[in-house]
């Protein structure tokens, strides 16, 4: 038999063992568009629309009363109740019906009119970050608003220029626009790093547990392709079918969902391979250090939230402790996913993620050196037997 014959039926062989699995087939097809559709739904308003928040007034004048049409009027939020008392609105507070709290304190009409220093004060609920900020942002405009309609009247009640007013009033204007989220929500912050988890999750689930599988095939004695061989074709097979996943996911499912997206296909290309590169060889690694098909599956388990929490975009991976940044960049889903938000999301070239692209290449040697000397090392066996057939 040639080499090429060989070459023809290991690569049957390997598919045949990938589409007659139905773990791996229900991992491959059901949990790839399973996690694309389930996970965003929740986050499809994206932006939190108005927050309720109570009022507590204990000043009670017409000045009090406009401060509160004026957060009552901003898209942030709403004015839901006017408690009565402190413990009534810290109750209101603590059963969720309102996730804000603003106090307008007594003397507050008499002290702006006065020109002396009032104060008001604010409270949220930070369990969720994005209310937590729209409620301030809303009970911040509204209190930014009415002191500087405050200071023209004042200034006008002294006889200064209109002309002059509005730019000693605020000579500064503060214009904020959200780099690389341009609607400032969730889906955007969180689906694109996640939706780079899953592909490296599910893949690791998929080529471990075959490789497992394959080792009690050849434990047994049944016919298989020579070792060094059938890893370079899983790799290949999988390093492409992923790809087609990267393309469904960063394409369709991103325009889907309204993802902003701007890598140059090409940059996109090459670092996609380079991560299920990198991602496959680990995941076959997996395959030689796990005893049973069912334990990728507990490794995933196990480590998708450390995942999380190290890769960088949960919290700022400058801010671990450095002997957990170096663990965790010995799994290729950090090194991948800062690498695809930074060209992805914010549009960096190929040049600005050398760093993670290095690891991933180290990662790709390590993992990849350690099969290479495993099948050399199984092919000098004395009992081994080479066979080109397709198992069972």
């Amino acid at each position: 038999m040639t080499r090429w014959q060989i070459v023809w039926q290991c690569w049957q062989t390997e598919l045949l063992h990938i589409f007659t699995d139905r773990a791996v087939l229900l991992v491959l097809a059901g949990g790839i568009l399973f996690y694309a559709v389930l996970y965003p739904l929740p986050y499809q308003r994206s932006v939190p629309g108005e927050q309720a928040i109570a009022v507590l007034d204990q000043d009670r004048t017409a000045l009090a009363r406009q401060l509160i049409r004026m957060a009552d009027a901003t898209p942030q939020i709403r004015v839901a109740a006017q408690p009565a008392s402190m413990a009534d609105a810290e109750n209101l507070l603590a059963n969720g019906k309102v996730h804000g709290l603003m106090i307008i304190p007594a003397g507050f009409e008499r002290d702006v009119f006065m020109g002396r220093p009032t104060s008001l004060s604010f409270a949220g609920d930070a369990s969720y970050f994005l209310i937590y900020g729209n409620v301030v942002e809303g009970l911040m405009t509204a209190a930014i608003t009415l002191s500087v309609e405050s200071q023209v009247i004042m200034s006008l009640l002294k006889g200064e220029n209109p002309i002059h007013i509005p730019g000693q009033v605020m000579p500064m204007r503060l214009v904020t626009h959200p780099a690389f989220n341009p609607t400032g929500g969730y889906i955007n912050y969180i689906v694109p790093a996640v939706f780079v988890l899953i592909l490296h999750q599910t893949l690791l689930i998929a080529a471990g547990s075959l490789t497992i599988k394959d080792r009690a095939r050849r434990r047994l004695g049944r016919p298989a392709p020579p070792l060094g061989l059938a890893l370079l074709v899983r790799l290949i097979n999988f390093v492409v079918i992923y790809l087609l996943f990267a393309m469904l996911y960063f394409g369709f499912f991103f325009q889907f969902y309204g993802v902003p997206h701007v890598a140059a296909p090409a940059s996109l290309l090459l670092f996609s391979a380079l991560f299920f590169t990198s991602a496959t060889l680990f995941a076959l690694w997996l395959g030689y250090i796990l005893p049973r098909a069912e334990l990728p599956t507990v490794v995933v388990l196990l480590t998708s939230l450390p995942i999380v929490f190290t890769a960088g975009f949960a919290w700022p991976a400058d801010n671990l402790p450095s002997w957990l940044d170096w663990i965790s960049q010995l799994i290729p889903a950090k090194p991948g996913i800062q690498g695809f938000l930074s060209i992805n999301q914010m549009g960096a070239p190929l040049s600005a993620i050398w760093r993670e692209m290095v690891i991933l290449l180290a990662l790709c040697l390590f993992y990849g050196g350690w099969l290479v000397r495993r099948a050399r090392r199984e092919n000098a066996l004395p009992h081994h037997a080479t066979s080109t057939g397709v198992s069972p």
